[in-house]
């Protein structure tokens, strides 16, 4: 294994996981839909989660030249559950139009944190490394693909509510 390669990955995707930890608890505060803010709640205890476990891969990469793949607990597994949940919204709409931009910034930090994982397995050799790195992008695309699910059904029921139908 190229030790100061896989480091660098690994420490900067664990930057990366804080980063959208700390997203996430923030807006969780400050969104008005309660199952975006239940989402976001759930969105930073799985960073969290990744945090340390990508922690753990950087101690074993530091001390013995190795990052061993062990299926983790799947975090989020409830989480995925609940993607395939209807979701419907019948609250005041007018909240709707600011957690909506909200929903899309999320949906693009777990595509970026998604296609990184991605080009980081491609870019490796060692398939320890590569196995790790593409469970990740297992993980974050189930976060981006919760999160689009979630913004294109608040989008299509505000769109509907106010009786207008947009390009996109």
């Amino acid at each position: 294994m190229n030790e100061k390669k896989a480091l660098g990955i690994l420490e900067y995707a664990l930057s990366k996981e804080l980063e959208g930890m700390q997203f996430y608890e923030s807006k969780a505060n400050t969104v008005k839909i309660q199952q975006v803010k239940e989402t976001f709640k759930e969105l930073s205890n799985m960073e969290k989660d990744h945090a340390d476990y990508i922690s753990s891969l950087i101690k074993d990469v530091k001390s013995h030249d190795y990052a061993h793949f062990s299926q983790p607990t799947d975090i989020g597994q409830s989480f995925s559950k609940r993607a395939t949940q209807e979701i419907a919204y019948q609250g005041d709409f007018t909240v709707v139009k600011s957690d909506i931009p909200v929903l899309r910034m999320a949906y693009l930090i777990e595509e970026d944190f998604m296609n990184f994982y991605s080009k980081a397995a491609e870019s490796v050799e060692d398939e320890e490394l590569k196995k790790i790195l593409n469970h990740l992008a297992e993980w974050e695309k189930e976060h981006r693909d919760r999160i689009y699910t979630l913004y294109q059904k608040l989008s299509k029921d505000y769109w509907e509510h106010m009786d207008v139908e947009p390009l996109y």
